[in-house]
């Protein structure tokens, strides 16, 4: 009975039944909806990942831009809670569980005892440097470099040491031109870092403002913070446990090598002038709270003073300092700052030392932390690779 199967017969479920009538078809398929009620269109299983791939990635590329003109003040403030963070734990449960007020005393803290002593620093050296700058400019207009030529052509050499001098051909009158067109320059490089300095102050305090927000919402948010990160690290514990472990031993290493480099250049400075007669007194806690600042340093003393001693006509106290600069004080910082930092960073000496030149020159003066701290990450990374290559498993 072929009208009994058609009706026994089940019927596919995409094609429409022949009692039914005409309907127009879809131009796409009808998809039906997922147990959890959500709906999704044809393009979802082929593009919905390389989308969310695709907007994960704009959306930290704009946070990455937001974030770029204060990312030293983003660096410094992590940096400093991951240091904070066995204080920050011992204080909250002493706190009874109070993260906000933890944080906040330990932003205070940070405050009083790092950024307003560094604040207070940068106004008295800026202080010093502008009327250095403008006693500087008054005694080159004077013709200040024209009368210190004449007094080191005056200089009564020794037989010897004059002997040596004819024997080299040199053009007295040239080498003046040359050496007054220099001073000029400079004078009027000095004159426009002035003008600029105020603008660079306002900066200074900007990234200032931002370093204490971000050091008290790291730490008022650290575990959350830590279990975001968790979450987007593809390592496993162990390896992130390892790489926080060895960023908090260097960076102590960095900033107990660089207090102890910092404090030594200061004393010697110090020393250093009183030998040749300037006042210690003042000029030398200026010059042991300048050693403090990376890169330039006690060369914010040292060039004044010498250049100083040549306008009183006293040769020799200014070339025994600018022996006792470069012999002594580098010396000094080249030796303690390394031997602090390669015992926590667990680098050669040769490394550390490449690390840190190579970390100024990248990065300015704070190339001296992130020289240390990418170098020694690196080599943890490349430890982590190495391992993984020979272990099985993921």
């Amino acid at each position: 009975m072929p009208d009994q199967d058609e009706r026994l017969s089940p019927q596919p479920a995409g094609l429409p039944s022949a009692a039914a009538p005409d309907r127009p078809q879809p131009v796409l398929p009808a998809v039906p909806a997922e147990a959890d009620g959500d709906e999704h269109g044809p393009l979802h299983a082929r593009y919905y990942r390389p989308f969310l791939l695709l907007v994960f990635l704009a959306a930290v590329a704009t946070v990455g831009g937001l974030l770029w003109p204060f990312r030293h003040a983003v660096i410094l403030a992590a940096i400093l809670a991951i240091l904070l963070s066995p204080l920050r734990r011992r204080m909250e449960a002493a706190l009874k569980g109070s993260r906000y007020l933890t944080a906040a005393l330990l932003t205070a803290a940070t405050l009083i005892f790092i950024v307003l002593p560094a604040a207070v620093l940068a106004a008295v050296l800026t202080s010093k440097a502008g009327a250095l700058l403008v006693e500087g400019v008054q005694w080159w207009s004077e013709g200040g470099v024209a009368s210190l030529l004449d007094r080191l052509q005056a200089v009564a050499l020794p037989d010897w040491v004059q002997g040596l001098l004819d024997m080299i051909p040199i053009d007295s009158q040239g080498l003046k031109v040359s050496l007054l067109g220099a001073a000029g320059a400079a004078g009027r490089q000095l004159l426009a870092m002035g003008r600029g300095l105020a603008g660079q102050m306002a900066g200074f305090a900007a990234q200032t403002v931002m370093l204490v927000l971000f050091l008290f919402y790291f730490l008022s948010q650290a575990e959350q913070v830590v279990r975001g990160l968790r979450l987007l690290s593809p390592l496993r514990r162990s390896q992130e446990q390892e790489l926080t472990e060895r960023l908090k031993t260097v960076t102590r290493s960095i900033l107990v090598g660089g207090a102890a480099a910092g404090l030594s250049q200061g004393l010697a400075t110090m020393l250093g002038l009183w030998l040749v007669g300037i006042d210690p007194l003042f000029w030398g806690f200026v010059a042991l709270l300048a050693s403090l600042i990376p890169v330039v340093g006690t060369t914010l003393i040292h060039v004044p003073a010498i250049v100083y001693l040549l306008s009183l006509g006293a040769m020799g106290k200014a070339v025994f300092l600018t022996l006792w600069w470069l012999v002594v004080v580098s010396t000094v910082d080249n030796v303690v700052r390394p031997f602090f930092i390669r015992d926590g960073a667990q680098l050669p000496l040769l490394l550390i030392f490449v690390a840190i030149i190579g970390g100024v020159l990248l990065f300015g003066p704070l190339g001296l932390i992130y020289g240390p701290v990418s170098m020694s990450l690196c080599l943890v990374v490349f430890q982590l690779f190495v391992e993984a290559q020979t272990r099985p498993g993921p």
